[in-house]
């Protein structure tokens, strides 16, 4: 198994677990999938650490076997990518990135697809295909930084510490090592704390208004509100608002 999970206290953890740099191959892409997929579908998990195991969160693809697809014509980890990140980006369960090494690639992909970033001070992120035959990441790395940046990333394989992204606002938190499980288990309990019909109708809408317009996205947001206001949790909340308890 390329992927190791765990739930605790309605907290799932997903481990990319290929060392020294958990490559993504097919067979590992194809887990990850259904580690996801396992995670929206059990009502017992409320939030989800993804993390990378050993010094590496990910260093991309696996460029060998993707050579190897594209000489024999067979699928390589790469025709594994729009299943991948929308298992990512439309999933029902909130995910915190905990990057604790190197994001390359399409790992740096999957760490802009989560929810929630942070990295450890030893993280870096950058899209190096340019320098390998291979394009692709771009279009992630927009979620998190500008023009100008991505652009040179692509163009150059520029590649970026966690210090410069949590500068810009790229990420919540450039931890010591020792901090960075912590402080994700620490937002994951914040999350799986709050009513999980809540959390569900929240995320779900996050993950559609960002491609719509003002408008849109807030007449979406404003349905999910209603929908979530019809329910006693919600009610007994507002009651509890005004009573002047939490």
């Amino acid at each position: 198994m390329n992927i190791e999970l765990g739930i605790s206290e309605h907290i799932g953890t997903i481990v990319l677990a290929r060392p020294p740099v958990n490559a993504l191959s097919y067979q590992m892409i194809r887990e990850l999938i259904e580690a996801l997929s396992a995670m929206d579908a059990n009502p017992d998990v409320r939030a989800v650490v993804l993390t990378g195991q050993g010094q590496c969160f990910s260093a991309g693809v696996d460029l060998k076997e993707q050579l190897h697809a594209l000489e024999t014509g067979g699928a390589g980890p790469a025709s594994l990518g729009v299943e991948l990140y929308d298992a990512l980006l439309h999933g029902r369960k909130p995910t915190i990135a905990a990057i604790n090494g190197p994001a390359l690639g399409a790992g740096l992909g999957i760490a802009a697809s989560c929810c929630i970033l942070a990295a450890s001070e030893n993280a870096v992120f950058g899209i190096p295909e340019i320098n390998v035959g291979m394009l692709g990441g771009a279009r992630h790395a927009m979620r998190l930084l500008g023009h100008s940046t991505v652009n040179r990333m692509l163009l150059t394989g520029l590649q970026l510490t966690a210090e410069e992204l949590y500068r810009r606002g790229a990420i919540e938190a450039c931890l010591k090592e020792s901090e960075l499980m912590p402080f994700a288990y620490h937002i994951a309990r914040d999350i799986a704390g709050r009513d999980p019909r809540a959390i569900e109708l929240a995320r779900a809408s996050l993950a559609q208004v960002e491609d719509m317009g003002v408008l849109d996205g807030y007449r979406h947001e404003m349905q999910a509100a209603d929908e979530l206001g019809r329910s006693r949790e919600a009610q007994d909340a507002m009651r509890r608002f005004l009573a002047g308890r939490r």
